[in-house]
């Protein structure tokens, strides 16, 4: 959605304005002269595992009236230690600019990077050369400007700046305080004229100073009020994401941006404010979108040749619909919003999942099934802003099939391992809104509704040398079946993986089969066939009853955490176990049944005897998704005592 430049209108009130300069904030460190301190710095004091720390970051934002219409500059400036030898990484970066058609494209220039070492007690400067300055196309409205500053090593001092002219004053970039290494100053500064008025959300655990004014400023010889607010950040910590946090800028401290209106008094009065339901007509409205929903599927007549039309079930329908498609076209990797054209995609075989989305929609309402975009914004790029409607956050959508007045079924067709209900893992946002033909578009929670499932039984024989042998066959269903088929599809040799799980679970497999493992099914059923040796001395053999362990780790180990928790889904784990045991052995003691619960985790773990049989059974589910940083010790507590009750050890003593 492109918002049309109307400052030609308003050239005609620059005459009456009063001129003023405007004030700018300036940090207490001089440019281009490290200091002493910074140069012989080997260690940030607030983080000492830090390997870079960013001594100062200064981001100014403000517009200028050219050409008849306003544009917007971003200045930024940037000092960085490098305090051991990873850190040299940040000798590589990377600036994004946005292209949007003819003569709206955003320009950098003014690119310099320095690196500055101490050398036998001499600082010994390096600039960075033209040849260090690359660009590339990230995809069609991104370009990519990655430079790398020469001579960078531990000890090293990193300068950079540059300026971005952008035609895209209404969008202003978001920024961002915190990095994945620590943060002693950043600043930004943005300046706008009042007639802009934007939605300016502060967000983040961190806090920031913020001040707000208002000054004058020139424009074409004339003055207009500008509204200016600082965000300033001190000795902010490191945001590092790990495989527990979707996103985690989500939760670093940030300013966000979205154009509310444009109010001049008596020449213009817009309102870009949008609701939600704003954002449905726009896209309704919007050839490339909403045009593309309404279109016939290239393979109409191969969707009528195959009577797919006449199977009475839609949710046949819309699997018979799936496995035609998937002969045509393959998924290309990325995620997208915007689609090419479907017969280029046939063509080329190939496609984002936008691309095989909108085709698959067009193949359904071919088929006679009622087939909408479900809008999102891709977990790991963050959630979508809660205070205002907006449309340039959303980054991808998937398809929610209508199988009845009150049942809708979500896919990605371009899921090669998925299923009906099941997506991938960074497509399930509690927040994505069904665009609806002639009806209001309504949100709908993508992860409410989807569980990860194994059920496991197990059934082995013990002997009185304490070797125990037998099989486990386990049925994955839901996400558990998708992720065991993305595992082997991205697996570069089989007998890796078998060999990974044997040094996992302690075994030694002798059989190895999967079913289903191809199928469009929400099941896959995997079968092995395995040995393992117990621990034993002289007229006692030591058993873990559940025979393979399901939980033998705690995944966090760190003693505090900066953020949340966050599984990819609900999850639910049964084993059952029938162990028969050998004759003339005796079992000490039975350990007590074990039920632990902590906020929508509850796990349980089951043992008896029943003569010579020795039954187990672990049980866990785990129903919730989302576990904030004050939760985390509790968390990792609950944890630490799963996995303790996972090592019970019985003993087996042989009859005298």
């Amino acid at each position: 959605m492109r918002i049309a430049p109307i400052f030609p209108l308003l050239l005609m009130v620059f005459c009456s304005l009063q001129t003023t300069k405007a004030q700018t904030a300036e940090p207490n460190l001089k440019w281009g002269k490290p200091t002493d301190t910074e140069l012989k710095m080997t260690e940030y004091a607030a983080d000492k595992e830090a390997d870079v720390v960013e001594l100062c970051r200064m981001v100014d934002v403000n517009y200028d009236w050219i050409a008849n219409d306003f544009r917007v500059f971003y200045r930024v400036k940037c000092r960085l230690k490098v305090l051991k030898p990873e850190g040299k990484r940040v000798g590589n970066q990377v600036v994004s600019v946005h292209i949007g058609g003819v003569n709206r494209v955003e320009v950098l220039a003014g690119l310099k990077a320095t690196t500055y070492n101490l050398e036998n007690g001499k600082v010994v400067k390096t600039k960075m050369e033209s040849s260090m300055v690359h660009e590339e196309m990230y995809d069609k409205t991104t370009k990519l400007i990655k430079f790398s500053v020469p001579q960078v090593r531990e000890g090293s001092v990193i300068e950079y700046e540059y300026r971005v002219e952008s035609p895209f004053y209404y969008d202003l970039h978001d920024w961002y305080a915190q990095k994945d290494f620590p943060v002693a100053y950043t600043k930004y500064d943005l300046e706008r004229p009042e007639w802009f008025s934007f939605n300016l959300d502060q967000t983040g655990m961190a806090l920031l100073e913020h001040r707000s004014g208002s000054q004058s400023r020139i424009f074409s010889g004339a003055s207009i009020n500008c509204v200016e607010d600082v965000f300033i950040g001190r000795d902010l910590p490191a945001l590092k994401g790990d495989d527990f946090v979707w996103c985690a800028e989500d939760f670093g401290a940030k300013v966000t941006h979205e154009l509310k209106g444009v109010y001049v008094p008596g020449v213009v009065h817009k309102n870009y404010t949008a609701k939600w339901e704003d954002i449905d007509k726009m896209l309704h409205n919007d050839d490339e979108f909403g045009g593309r929903i309404k279109k016939n599927s290239p393979l109409k007549d191969e969707i009528a040749a195959a009577g797919i039309p006449s199977i009475s079930d839609p949710r046949e329908r819309a699997v018979a619909c799936w496995q035609l498609l998937k002969k045509k076209v393959r998924w290309n990797g990325n995620y997208a919003f915007w689609a090419k054209s479907g017969n280029k995609v046939l063509k080329e075989g190939t496609g984002s999942n936008a691309d095989i989305n909108f085709l698959y929609i067009n193949m359904l309402h071919d088929a006679g099934v009622e087939a909408n975009p479900v809008v999102l914004r891709l977990r790991n790029r963050g959630r979508l802003p809660m205070s205002h409607a907006s449309l340039k956050y959303l980054s991808t959508f998937v398809v929610g099939i209508q199988e009845d007045d009150s049942t809708t079924t979500y896919m990605d067709a371009s899921a090669e391992d998925g299923y009906l209900n099941v997506l991938p893992a960074e497509l399930l946002t509690e927040m994505a809104r069904v665009i609806r033909k002639d009806q209001q578009g309504k949100w709908v929670d993508l992860l409410k509704n989807t569980r990860s499932v194994e059920n496991t039984t197990i059934q082995a024989t013990l002997n009185g040398e304490g070797n125990i042998s037998g099989n486990r066959a386990t049925n994955y269903i839901g996400e558990a079946a998708a992720s065991l088929r993305r595992k082997w599809r991205m697996a570069k040799d089989s007998i890796d993986l078998i060999n990974d799980m044997q040094e996992k679970d302690g075994i030694e497999i002798s059989q190895y089969q999967l079913d289903g493992r191809y199928d469009f099914s929400p099941t896959v059923r995997e079968v092995i066939s395995f040995t393992k040796k117990c621990t034993t001395a002289g007229d006692l053999i030591y058993l873990n009853p559940l025979v393979i362990i399901p939980q033998k780790n705690n995944p966090f180990t760190a003693d505090t955490r900066n953020l949340p928790v966050e599984f990819p889904y609900s999850q639910r784990e049964v084993v059952n176990v029938m162990l028969k045991l050998p004759e003339g052995w005796l079992v000490e003691e039975i350990p007590q049944s074990i039920v632990l619960k902590f906020e929508g985790i509850t796990a349980r773990i089951v043992i008896r005897q029943n003569g010579n049989m020795l039954q187990a059974q672990y049980k866990l589910d785990v129903d919730r998704t989302f576990f904030s940083q004050q939760q985390y010790q509790d968390l990792k507590n609950f944890i630490d005592k799963l996995v303790e009750s996972n090592k019970q050890i019985i003993t087996l003593k042989k009859k005298a």
